[in-house]
């Protein structure tokens, strides 16, 4: 099997970014060098090609997304990701605060985040980075496509209702879901 053509499917099938190990695995390819180079190759294919898909590069990772150009003409042909509550509730902080240690979000909204974290992270919304003896948590530009178009189903909507975006920015609305940008109240448990 052509091992280009095997990372084409990998990254056109996931809908996430891959990293470059989980590549080497996939093909049984030992050099991540050579990884990349087939990598590059596809992307120059498609660059080439005037195709309206691209891949994309991010810390490291790579993703098989539709160009800037195309996304607004083809956004409604996206299919729907059903997010839990909780999941939503932990993408809202992560959002507000991108970047930010996974010790503080647990310490801040509790364990029940762990669960959450990997429901995104298959989702890809997020990206979680090891920092130390912790995790960074990112936002991806899934969540960004995402959360534009102004609908956000949860896990516990029946199939034709949606949670509408209201508000400023991409966030869907969450009311006063127990955070708080002040140092003073950082201590507390997350009330759910």
């Amino acid at each position: 099997m052509d091992s280009k053509r095997l990372i084409e499917a990998a990254l056109f099938m996931s809908g996430r970014e891959m990293s470059v190990p989980e590549l080497k695995k996939l093909t049984g390819i030992a050099s991540a060098g050579h990884i990349r180079k087939m990598i590059d190759a596809l992307s120059d294919e498609y660059g080439k090609g005037g195709s309206a898909i691209e891949i994309f590069e991010a810390d490291g990772a790579y993703l098989m997304r539709v160009k800037d150009e195309y996304v607004g003409s083809v956004r409604q042909f996206a299919q729907a990701v059903t997010i839990s509550k909780s999941a939503l509730r932990t993408l809202s902080y992560v959002a507000k605060h991108n970047g930010i240690l996974k010790s503080e979000v647990v310490k801040r909204i509790g364990t029940v985040i762990y669960d959450d974290v990997r429901e995104l992270v298959e989702n890809g919304f997020i990206l979680q980075r090891k920092y130390g003896r912790s995790s960074k948590l990112f936002l991806t530009d899934k969540f960004r496509a995402y959360f534009e178009k102004g609908i956000a189903p949860t896990k516990e909507d029946s199939p034709t209702e949606k949670e509408e975006v209201q508000g400023e920015g991409d966030l869907p609305a969450m009311g006063n879901a127990g955070f708080s940008d002040t140092e003073e109240d950082s201590g507390e448990e997350f009330s759910q």
